[in-house]
């Protein structure tokens, strides 16, 4: 059975992650770019006998080329972005990053070759295009999945993920706020709690 912690990582990997010019229609130039180069992106992390520093090395460059890494870092601190100090907001913005790239870099391991194909896209608000796909699986039905894909630069960039309705921004915006207030509300326990974790991963990687 495919867990949503495992789709995660799926998801990620079957995203088209090259910036391209974009086309008349913006609808199905992001239905394109979720569909495009999953070949590229799953040979470079199922790739066999790679280490675990390999794997994050590619993980993490996917990830910076797919992703709008500061959108969705700074929108998973909700409502605590604004009361960060610039020192704060410069700590954890690459810890968030280096984080969820430890995370679920990992779990490629266990994937196991399901299939994602983009079915149709609209225009969203404020000019965010909704691709919608199915996750395939050979032991269950169909996981409905939604890419939010914004505009950076001239190129689309992922802003979040939604696994059946969940929202990948909303879970750690959550989690996170959990963090912080049991640590009396401070931003920097949310940070050395990141930073803690993190490490642990990385040794645990070893």
């Amino acid at each position: 059975m495919i867990t949503r912690r495992l789709l995660i990582p799926i998801v990620f990997v079957v995203v088209g992650l090259a910036g391209r010019p974009a086309a008349a229609d913006p609808a199905q130039d992001a239905q394109t770019f979720i569909n495009d180069f999953g070949h590229r992106a799953i040979e470079a992390l199922t790739e066999k006998n790679i280490s675990d520093a390999e794997l994050i090395k590619r993980f993490k460059t996917l990830f910076e080329e797919g992703f709008d890494v500061s959108y969705i870092a700074r929108s998973a601190l909700g409502r605590f972005w604004p009361r960060a100090t610039d020192d704060e907001k410069a700590q954890y913005v690459p810890l968030f990053e280096d984080y969820v790239v430890t995370i679920y870099a990992g779990q490629f391991r266990d994937y196991t070759g399901q299939g994602v194909t983009a079915k149709s896209a609209q225009v969203g608000a404020d000019g965010v295009i909704i691709v919608f796909s199915d996750i395939v699986s050979s032991d269950g039905p169909p996981t409905k999945l939604e890419w939010i894909i914004g505009n950076v630069d001239g190129k689309p960039k992922i802003r979040d993920i939604k696994i059946e309705g969940v929202s990948m921004i909303t879970t750690y915006r959550d989690q996170f706020a959990n963090e912080i207030l049991q640590r009396d509300g401070k931003i920097a326990g949310l940070i050395n709690a990141l930073r803690e974790k993190t490490a642990s991963l990385h040794a645990n990687n070893g």
